[in-house]
């Protein structure tokens, strides 16, 4: 039995028997050789160029390096991370690049899967498949990309049977998991095949096999099968009997790549053939010779002390090398833990305990109760907790529930906070309303909130018609709430007046926004400093207003000069500007430059963001719906906190009452948070 590798590329639509995008590499070291296999993926188009630079980069670090192997492959993805952002850093916004990279390290019949941005892995055994991906893990940022790298391991045994196949994500686009998984099903023979029929017409895809093979040092490159004109006009079927053979799929000895091994009438070149693998046929005697009985003997006598080694030497042996195994795991497990504890930013400690769990992994399919491992576990595990940092919420109180307070339907969407007061825009209804005595609770516990209605959808205010509620901000400079509407008018609403009193305060005022209809789409609002920021992420763009007496008609200034912003969905405004992308990424930017993301280290990337809340002292707080949870960035950038509790089932919006504000309203300590049947509130730890 032996490791085999098999593979084929597709560049620019061509057949080819290697992929720049593919690198294999074999490093010697004192414990054996480690075979090492970096496959690179293009996040984008102008990223494909650097793909085969940036994995032979990460295979020469990695082989610079004297770690453990998942010590080194992080150090290796991190180094070439490093080196990519800075060139980033240097470069327009149109020449950066980045790029997903897969690594598979083998060594003595154990693969080390390290994945870190786009690429996919399928290990396949008797069982069934499973599908190896980034997605929805914080490795699934690149190789260049804004936050730093937070690679993604995986240790496979390389056991009889068990497959382990790389592809670039392009596979998927023809072929979908459940056609992969079964091509895996038919043999490492015939997976290449199989797989390349579908993906032949894709124009740019790598697919490398990875299998432990019967005579694996000997087997051929494998072929390309090509129809005939003959076969086909004579049989109908799209295969013949005695396929022409191309060498564009490559067996993968290790030796740099050499294919070796084809026959000089191999046919080369042909595009659209079918890859398949064969074995060499031994031929056999005629039968006709006499038997060599002293060959016999011989034979004979060489078995018996082989039986012999196997049953009295060969036990010792192999309890040695699993106890070195053993120790060697864990000794690089313990490494990685001392390296965590060291580490300043919480990316890279979250990186290093990852790094290590996958190898404490690997001591206990070796000894699952073993003292030192067990003790390993329980480290890891308080670090991880600890980095994880979730808070249960214990007093969390209901400020309003909807049912029975609110007319139906009800379909809140935003939630804000000033005037000593939270003001609620139902989108189901067109509505506005404003909450006042937020901050009182009676002996009960429960808040004594009274509800009014100050806007609806349709109605005629200062001589414009509302539509539908669009965004809404406090302007805490001229402690008024903004709202704009889906026909982009803007209107100002007083907060209620200090004594409690309802009076007909004659609805809100309609202020004047200069060429805000020029403006592609707006997603959110914010104001800062008396100046009104405009969200616009199909634009690419923050548009920043300054005041003009009670208005805005001023000329607009851009901040950002074009960027992709898709999916955008909130903003605030510190000094620096804050989004909130889609993916649950908080962006941040000062003077026109984006800086690091913040949420650095966070375990997973919020699933489905729903709102951000700043708290006056740099800290950002986004509800993740998906996530079922409130997590929070410090003013430097790293994630220090996840909030939990049972009533975040359907997070719609969080915010902070401005600091000082006259009525309290939680006196900006307390985080107002909006769900889909009512608003609580609670005090974030300091």
């Amino acid at each position: 039995m032996g490791i085999w590798v098999g593979r084929y590329a597709i560049v620019e639509g061509e057949v080819r028997e290697h992929g720049p995008w593919l690198v294999d590499r074999t490093r010697p070291s004192a414990d054996g050789p480690v075979r090492l296999l970096v496959l690179a993926e293009p996040v984008d188009e102008r990223s494909a160029d650097f793909c085969e630079e940036v994995a032979g980069a990460v295979a020469e670090l990695f082989a610079r390096e004297t770690l453990s192997l998942t010590g080194g492959l992080l150090r290796a993805l991190q180094q070439a991370h490093a080196n990519l952002s800075e060139w980033n850093r240097r470069s327009l916004r149109e020449h950066q690049i980045a790029i997903g990279i897969t690594c598979v390290a083998i060594r003595d019949g154990e693969a080390t899967v390290a994945q870190a941005g786009p690429g996919l892995v399928y290990v396949a055994d008797a069982e069934g498949a499973e599908r190896l991906t980034t997605a929805g893990d914080p490795a699934v940022q690149p190789l260049g990309g804004h936050e730093p790298v937070q690679p993604l391991f995986r240790s496979v045994p390389l056991e009889a049977g068990r497959q382990l196949l790389l592809l670039t994500s392009a596979a998927e686009q023809a072929r979908d998991p459940a056609a992969i998984t079964a091509a895996l099903t038919t043999g490492p023979e015939r997976v290449l095949a199989e797989l390349f029929v579908g993906t032949r017409s894709v124009r740019d895809v790598t697919a490398v096999l990875i299998a432990e093979i019967e005579g694996a040092a000997d087997l051929p490159p494998a072929p390309v099968e090509l129809p005939s004109p003959a076969a086909d006009a004579g049989s109908g079927r799209g295969l013949p009997d005695e396929p022409v053979r191309d060498p564009n799929v490559d067996s993968g000895t290790g030796d740099g790549g050499a294919s070796g091994g084809l026959s000089d009438g191999a046919a080369g070149g042909t595009r659209g053939g079918l890859p398949s693998l064969r074995r060499p046929r031994v031929a056999g005697g005629d039968g006709t010779g006499r038997l060599p009985w002293r060959s016999i003997g011989l034979v004979a006598a060489a078995l018996l002390l082989v039986v012999l080694i196997a049953r009295f030497a060969l036990p010792p042996l192999l309890a040695e090398d699993r106890e070195a195994r053993l120790t060697e795991a864990l000794t690089a497990a313990a490494a990685l833990l001392d390296d965590a504890a060291l580490a300043g930013e919480s990316t890279e400690r979250r990186a290093l305990l990852k790094a290590a769990i996958v190898e404490l992994a690997q001591a206990r399919s070796i000894e699952p109760d073993d003292a030192r491992g067990l003790a390993l576990d329980v480290r890891a595990a308080a670090a991880l907790a600890e980095l994880d940092a979730v808070v249960e919420v214990g007093d969390l109180r209901q400020v309003l529930e909807f049912q029975g307070a609110l007319t139906a339907p009800v379909r809140p969407s935003a939630l804000a906070a000033g005037g000593g007061a939270l003001w609620l825009i139902d989108e189901a209804g067109g509505r506005l309303f404003r909450i006042d005595g937020v901050a009182g609770v009676d002996d009960a516990g429960h808040t004594a909130a009274t509800v009014v209605e100050v806007y609806r959808i349709g109605e005629r205010y200062g001589g414009a018609v509302a539509a539908e509620p669009l965004a809404m901000v406090w302007d805490g400079a001229a402690g008024r709430l903004l709202l704009l509407d889906a026909s982009r008018t803007l209107f100002a609403f007083a907060p209620p007046p200090l004594d409690g009193v309802v009076a007909d305060e004659g609805g809100p005022a309609v202020l004047q926004l200069r060429d805000v209809t020029e403006i592609a789409s707006v997603q959110a609002i914010a104001a800062y400093a008396g100046n009104l920021y405009l969200l616009d992420a199909q634009g690419g763009e923050i548009w920043r207003y300054f005041p003009a007496g009670d208005d805005y008609d001023s000329e607009r200034g851009g901040l950002l000069g074009g960027l992709p912003l898709a999916g955008a969905s909130a903003l605030a405004v510190d000094g620096d500007v804050v989004l909130l992308d889609g993916d649950g990424a908080l962006r941040r930017f000062r003077l026109g430059r984006e800086l690091p993301p913040l949420l650095r280290g966070v375990d997973l990337p919020p699933q489905s963001p729903a709102g951000l809340a700043e708290d006056g002292a740099g800290g950002f707080y986004v509800a993740d719906r998906g996530g079922r949870r409130i997590v929070v960035s410090d003013a430097a950038g790293e994630f220090i906190a996840q909030y939990r509790h049972a009533q975040f089932f359907d997070l719609r919006g969080v915010t902070f009452a401005p600091r000082g504000q006259r009525d309290g309203a939680g006196g900006g300590d307390e985080l107002f948070v909006l769900t889909g049947d009512g608003i609580y509130a609670f005090t974030p730890a300091e």
